[in-house]
């Protein structure tokens, strides 16, 4: 399994090391770093011993670094007490790297080197990757460092943005009470290329001086949580295209993977979902519907942005908007209107070749409706967008709500709502699956968003394959409640921390989540074995 990766070392960037004033230009040669260091002039910019060192073990583990002979060092822009080693070839500026030293000890606060700098047809197996990582984070960051760290995570990043080039990352988690943060990538990360090659490094520290942190002893117990995630209310099944055997089957899995606050045993819901548990849907919510299939296409090719929006969505692009740009890339169309005056904007996401929309969303501001749509009349809504698109007639609905960020409960999908909680709704989803033989569809569905206050679509998602595609009659041999027994059996539900990035949460908060490390849990309905699916990223 691919996993996706962010380097910390993308903080080290380019721009952080802009020449400042006072900087001063070397040949590649650490005894001259060292006489510098040691009797800087007035204007000179003292490099410390300690990262003269650094450097010295730094060109020993790459050699090629040896070549890089224009250097400056200066005083980093972003903090004063931090300075900057440049170096890049003479014949070539774009083959550099930098360092980024504490200013008074001297030790590595980062590193990034240009991959060019070294061949790439070279791939290094993981064992190598490894025992490099190990021996660069001993040697240029220190044991004590290394010390405070958990065993090292080995990944791969692809960026094929223009041809396919394979990146490798070391992650060295920091432990808090011997658990893992995720969200947040504190420790150390050492990247590479394919061929085993250091092009960055940098360390995170964790400084939680003040913060009062979840103590995992007094966490709820585990069984606690077990019956709250795997029941069968949290579980969605249906056909998919490639099951147990890869080919069509029938197969039973989890809608999401839920965190529960592990001393109050309360699921930390985040979007849509609703005030017992993000995932978990009520029957009410669940519906089998009609419609009346007139198969046309959602928009014809060539579709100029005008056309786009006024024939599906019905909104003058002349009078909304003052502003358009598209962007394309990869057989992608991006259309983007807005009018920043007036805060509205708009976007849509068209397939180049078929010409089909896969995303709209718009935000405009028009007066709200005398009385807001209720769930039943949104449903309606969506329902009358999509019909003259639909293909087939039967089709099974999931619907969810999210009242006003102001209200008590910021997100909920509750079936039990009184009148004025579910007026108070902002939003109203509703996700469309294809049936075919009684059965949903489950990786394709049409999603779409109703405000019910101005009584319009204001997003739009389409997830189907470009050709039909038929399935087999199959007949389930487990029920629901056996499904969620074995998901219970076979699925870990793991202590740990996490540290939201999008909210106003400012420590880590001790919660239980599933562990997916492996894929994402499965059941064929069929034959009621268990799988791990690969997680696609």
């Amino acid at each position: 399994m691919t996993h996706n990766w962010k380097s910390a070392t993308a903080a080290f960037a380019v721009t952080t090391m802009l020449l400042g004033t006072g900087a001063q230009a070397f040949a590649a040669s650490p005894e001259m770093i060292l006489k510098n260091a040691e009797t800087p002039s007035k204007d000179q910019v003292k490099l410390p011993a300690r990262a003269v060192e650094i450097v010295a073990a730094l060109e020993k583990l790459e050699p090629a670094l040896i070549t890089l002979t224009v250097r400056e060092v200066f005083i980093s822009e972003q903090d004063e007490n931090q300075v900057v080693l440049t170096m890049h070839h003479p014949d070539n500026i774009h083959e550099d790297a930098y360092i980024l030293f504490d200013r008074n000890s001297g030790e590595m606060v980062g590193f990034e080197a240009a991959t060019i700098i070294w061949d790439q047809k070279e791939k290094a197996t993981d064992e190598a990757i490894l025992k490099k990582a190990d021996k660069a984070v001993e040697e240029l960051l220190g044991s004590k460092k290394r010390s405070m760290t958990d065993a090292p995570q080995l990944s791969t990043f692809v960026d094929d943005e223009e041809e396919p080039i394979e990146f490798r990352n070391v992650y060295y988690p920091i432990l808090l009470n011997g658990l893992e943060i995720e969200g947040m990538r504190f420790g150390i990360d050492v990247d590479m290329d394919s061929a085993g090659h250091l092009i960055g490094i940098s360390y995170q520290p964790l400084d939680l001086k003040g913060i009062q942190v979840g103590d995992p002893k007094k966490a709820v117990a585990k069984e606690t949580i077990q019956k709250q995630i795997f029941t069968p209310e949290r579980i969605q099944h249906g056909y998919v295209w490639e099951g147990s055997e890869g080919k069509p089957g029938l197969a039973y899995k989890l809608r999401t993977s839920p965190v529960f606050d592990a001393l109050t045993g309360k699921q930390i819901v985040d979007g849509w979902g609703e005030e017992n548990g993000e995932g978990k849907l009520n029957a009410a919510d669940l519906k089998n519907i009609s419609l009346k299939p007139q198969a046309k296409p959602f928009i014809e090719k060539n579709a100029t942005d005008t056309q786009i929006l006024e024939r599906l969505f019905g909104i003058d692009t002349k009078k909304t908007y003052s502003t358009y740009r598209k962007e394309e890339q990869d057989g992608i169309i991006n259309h983007y209107w807005a009018n920043y005056v007036e805060v509205n904007y708009a976007s849509v996401v068209v397939d180049q070749l078929t010409g089909e929309i896969g995303g709209y969303l718009n935000w405009t501001h028009i007066p709200n409706l005398p009385a807001s749509l209720t769930k039943e009349q949104s449903l309606q809504k969506a329902i009358a967008f999509l019909e003259p698109y639909a293909k087939t007639a039967d089709w099974q609905v999931e619907m969810y709500e999210r009242v006003k960020p102001d209200e008590p409960l910021a997100f909920a999908m509750n079936p039990n709502q009184d009148n004025t909680q579910e007026k108070s709704a902002e939003q109203y989803g509703f996700l469309f699956f294809e049936k075919q033989n009684g059965i949903p569809v489950m990786k394709y569905s049409y999603g779409v968003v109703i405000d019910p206050n101005k009584g319009q679509v204001v997003e739009f998602l389409a997830s189907v394959p470009t050709e039909d595609r038929k399935y087999p009659v199959l007949k389930p041999s487990v029920t629901g409640q056996q499904v969620a027994e074995i998901f219970a059996k076979h699925v870990p539900v793991k202590l740990t921390y996490i540290w939201p990035t999008s909210s106003d949460y400012d420590a880590p908060i001790l919660v239980y989540k599933l562990d997916t490390s492996k894929g994402w849990p499965t059941v064929d309905a069929v034959n009621g074995s268990f799988k791990w699916k690969e997680i696609e990223d």
